[in-house]
């Protein structure tokens, strides 16, 4: 137990010495909080700017106009003459999609004719089109209730039988644990779960492998167990604090929905932060230098997140990809954590990710243990060789 609490101060006092270490266990994690949930503090994309091309010019294509314009989603920023001119504009960066209405729209629908409207929609920002395209179609479907409900009407039907019989099955939907549908609900938790796991494995690269020696005489491998665990401590310790900060503080001053206990989520975060501590203290072995952790671990972020399932689903993964991802302490975390935050889950509910993780914690401790060791004995035998006589 002295070792471990030797090893614990050790870190805490070295970390507080280290610069480099300190930006990253602790400024970019102050850093981050504020900086990446930011832009999205709107969470929903709204007024995206259109352009529309009307070559009818008729009061009602002036009237689906004024709706486009009045919906939340979208709005008229430009006037074209032609599709040429209004896809320019899209291009140029001015517009992300185009209203088309062509000439004849009215007459075509004075005469029951199916009448065509054009929506272009810039697909190259996906966000951008799926607005545009929600934000137009609910428009022209707007409009095309009217123009149905006032046909029905004139034919003799009361009005609210009319739209009963425009509407029969009605559609209610309500989203679950995102009420606002909102981007940043949806994409900052789990970024932020990563930027923990990042921080931590680059933080504990930075202060690369123990000296075991300075843990006194005994079992070379209980001296490393020693030195894992009280160093681990330090970590977690350090995180539970950062991850109480993301979750309860920066998760309601941006009004994420927060629907879990604490109890829950630290149930979650305990092995999370473990796991992601004895997988940096394993890793630490490995670089010589610095900045080779800040590289190879920088490196690893993008796998990472693709890997994390938020971007893109799992069960969509190459079946040896999906299985390879668990070992990233984050691929269980993430929607295991959402889970417990946003929708109330209880710890039940996640217990295969949670013994998954606690199971990663247990084989990361003996790699971390065993590197260790390994390290100090191989530093041992060069030490011997040199002085040998």
């Amino acid at each position: 137990m002295r070792s471990v609490l030797r090893a614990f101060r050790e870190e805490v006092s070295g970390a507080l010495r280290d610069p480099g270490a300190l930006l990253v266990l602790v400024g970019a994690i102050a850093l981050y909080a504020f900086f990446y949930p930011t832009p999205y503090r709107r969470e929903v994309l709204k007024e995206v700017p259109i352009a529309v091309v009307d070559l009818d010019r008729t009061p009602l294509s002036r009237q689906l106009v004024r709706f486009a314009d009045a919906h939340e989603l979208v709005r008229v920023a430009a006037h074209a003459g032609s599709l040429a001119q209004a896809e320019a504009l899209v291009r140029d960066g001015k517009a992300g999609g185009v209203l088309g209405i062509p000439e004849g729209f009215e007459r075509e629908v004075k005469r029951g004719a199916p009448a065509t409207v054009g929506v272009l929609a810039d697909a190259t920002y996906f966000l951008v089109y799926r607005q545009v395209l929600t934000g137009l179609a609910e428009s022209v479907g707007t409009l095309s209730a009217g123009i149905e409900i006032r046909r029905l009407t004139a034919q003799g039907m009361p009005e609210a039988k009319a739209r009963s019989f425009r509407d029969p099955v009605p559609l209610v939907s309500r989203p679950l644990f995102n009420p606002a549908e909102g981007y940043a609900t949806y994409v900052v938790p789990p970024v932020l779960i990563l930027i923990l796991q990042q921080t931590l494995l680059i933080g504990i690269g930075l202060r690369g492998p123990a000296d075991l020696g300075r843990l006194g005489s005994g079992p070379l491998v209980a001296r490393a167990a020693a030195s894992v665990t009280g160093r681990t401590l330090a970590f977690v310790a350090l995180y539970l604090v950062h991850a109480l900060f993301y979750f309860g503080v920066v998760a309601r001053l941006f009004d994420f929905p927060v629907r879990g206990s604490a109890a829950a989520a630290a149930g979650l975060v305990l092995p999370f932060l473990l796991a992601t501590s004895f997988l940096g203290l394993a890793l630490s072995v490995l670089f010589r230098r610095r900045e080779a952790a800040i590289q190879t671990l920088l490196f690893t972020s993008l796998p990472a997140i693709f890997l994390a399932g938020f971007s893109w689903p799992p069960a969509a993964l190459p079946a040896w990809l999906r299985f390879a991802s668990q070992a990233i302490p984050s691929t269980s975390a993430i929607p295991a954590l959402l889970r417990v935050n946003q929708a109330g889950a209880s710890l039940a509910h996640v217990r295969h990710e949670l013994a998954l993780l606690w199971g990663l914690a247990v084989v990361f401790f003996v790699l971390a243990v065993l590197a260790q060791a390994g390290r100090e004995a191989a530093v041992r035998r060069q030490y011997r060789a040199a002085t040998k006589p």
